[in-house]
């Protein structure tokens, strides 16, 4: 797997998003799924090691076309200050969720594709599935149809859980 072609995916992938900077993306012609707008009420917990536990926004949108419909939720995943770190999952209607993390600090630039097997664990994407998410990502850019703030998405929120201890897990081996 090409790491830093990887790195590039999702730093593209979040910068269509309006979520980490852009050199390419217009922010007069394009809102960030950061807004107001997007914010859910349930908030991503993270145990730390001192017993503490911090809670972090989520956001959310979702964009109907006939009888299918695409949400994505994002999670903001930092645990300190310094390190800006994002959960991003997407998911179209009966397909198989999407899930990206990334993690940009001046030590470390780390990025992760993964789609869900079954709803219940992750696999990893090859250079392929990680090309055709970044066409399907480019298509929703393309449309430029309007979002919606994301509703009815507990299990979305679950699979979102799910990559958060799915990227844990891989982080730890």
């Amino acid at each position: 797997m090409n790491k830093d072609l990887l790195n590039q995916i999702v730093r593209h992938v979040l910068s269509s998003l309006m979520i980490i900077p852009s050199n390419f993306i217009d922010p007069n012609r394009t809102r960030s799924l950061i807004s107001k707008e997007y914010l859910l009420s349930d908030p991503i917990v993270f145990d730390l090691e001192d017993g503490e536990s911090i809670k972090n926004r989520v956001w959310g949108c979702q964009l109907s076309a006939e009888d299918k419909e695409i949400k994505m939720l994002l999670a903001d995943c930092h645990q300190e200050k310094d390190i800006k770190e994002y959960c991003l999952l997407v998911q179209l209607t009966d397909a198989p969720a999407y899930g990206l993390y990334f993690i940009d600090s001046e030590e470390e630039n780390s990025a992760l594709i993964s789609c869900s097997v079954n709803n219940s664990g992750w696999l990893d994407c090859n250079t392929f599935l990680q090309a055709t998410f970044l066409a399907g990502m480019e298509q929703l850019k393309d449309i430029n149809f309007a979002w919606n703030k994301c509703t009815n998405y507990s299990e979305q929120f679950k699979l979102l859980q799910s990559f958060i201890n799915h990227h844990d897990n891989l982080d730890e081996e």
